[in-house]
């Protein structure tokens, strides 16, 4: 399947899942004469699973660039279980019992941090997109903003965005998702790290890729 397509319907899926389910267990409740609605903290998660995946399609239609004529089948298939599977999980966590305990500081702090995260996220992505013309499998060395840190800053703002997400909605499926996430988005970023070392070598009048930047994590990782 073409990259685009794929992940429009990808990231798609994930946001009809998620409200669908979200409006199938309300649904339920009401049928049933439950007294039901959407707490504050499930609110915010609400709009920050549909904000994320809104923006992602956005970018999908219009905005990435890809070096790759298709996606496995097999990638396929699991990419979809994995973003469906966990709307479901995270939609059916936030209704339409949910009660958490948590207060408004965590709601603030959450929040705050998936803001920057998905401003950040968009901002890297925009920038991976003037790097490569239209048609070309040209690769060269990002330059500007916290790409002179790390090689992937795009994943590491896609974890915070949900680390934000799990501060604001503290359920185990928030937390799955945030760990699973950051661990696949960890080794993709190892292996984009590596291929910039081997293609930007400093040899036969090649550029070298900065030594100072880490894959993921500036310093650290």
């Amino acid at each position: 399947m073409a990259p685009r397509k794929h992940n429009l319907i990808s990231y798609a899926g994930a946001l009809l899942v998620f409200i669908g389910v979200v409006f199938l267990r309300f649904k339920a409740a009401g049928d049933l004469g439950t007294q039901h609605e959407l707490s504050t903290q499930a609110l915010v998660g609400f709009s920050m699973w549909t904000l994320h995946f809104a923006r992602r399609i956005h970018e999908s239609a219009s905005v990435h660039r890809y070096s790759k004529a298709k996606v496995p089948v097999g990638d396929v298939l699991i990419e979809y279980l994995y973003y469906w599977g966990f709307a479901a999980w995270n939609a059916v966590s936030l209704t339409p019992e949910y009660r958490p305990s948590t207060g408004y500081g965590w709601i603030a702090l959450g929040s705050a941090v998936f803001v920057v995260a998905e401003w950040g996220n968009a901002r890297a992505h925009r920038m991976l997109r003037e790097l490569r013309p239209e048609g070309s499998k040209l690769r060269v060395i990002p330059r500007g903003f916290l790409f002179e840190r790390v090689s992937s800053p795009h994943y590491l703002f896609e974890i915070l965005s949900w680390l934000g997400f799990a501060l604001v909605t503290r359920t185990w499926s928030a937390l799955a998702f945030l760990v699973v996430g950051a661990g696949i988005l960890g080794s993709w970023a190892r292996v984009r790290h590596v291929a910039y070392h081997k293609d930007f070598d400093g040899r036969e009048g090649r550029e070298a890729y900065p030594a100072s930047r880490r894959a993921l994590i500036p310093g650290v990782f």
